[in-house]
């Protein structure tokens, strides 16, 4: 497993894994992605945001092929953290997160989690913050996580 930081050459491949994984945000697994919400998944959306001095993005590779991914946005706020349905379970999304977590330090951190992903978020400490939220089948769950500082002996 290597963790590295994402190139633009990886846009293509980061744009189909987020797309693959995009179906959790739906209310119902039979309703369709808006497009307001597939548009920052396309390959053009991910080349500016790896361009972006404002996103910190890393990626997970297991045998060349990446596995997951993870952005962080303005320092503070967890953008995506996808990790591929075959890869689920193997402890690469705590990895990525404690990995971004060092490159982007802050007491306080963000995010907007998928249903589905809220009992992993938890685990990772970060408490609901707010109401779900819900535009055009897509739920979401706003998260946050204060980081306590330890005190050295």
């Amino acid at each position: 497993m290597l963790i590295r930081k994402a190139r633009l050459t990886d846009a293509k491949a980061l744009a189909k894994l987020v797309y693959s994984l995009s179906h959790f945000y739906l209310q119902k697994e039979t309703d369709q992605l808006p497009d307001w919400f597939i548009k920052p998944m396309t390959e053009k959306a991910f080349n500016a945001r790896l361009m972006s001095d404002n996103y910190t993005n890393l990626l997970c590779e297991v045998d060349s092929k990446i596995v997951a991914y993870v952005s962080m946005r303005a320092g503070t706020h967890l953008h995506h953290l996808f990790v591929s349905e075959e890869h689920k379970g193997k402890g690469i999304a705590r990895h990525l997160w404690n990995t971004i977590m060092t490159q982007c330090p802050s007491n306080e951190y963000s995010l907007r989690s998928s249903i589905y992903a809220v009992p992993m978020f938890e685990k990772f400490g970060f408490e609901i913050s707010g109401d779900i939220a819900e535009k055009e089948s897509i739920q979401f769950q706003p998260m946050s996580i204060t980081i306590e500082e330890t005190e050295s002996e």
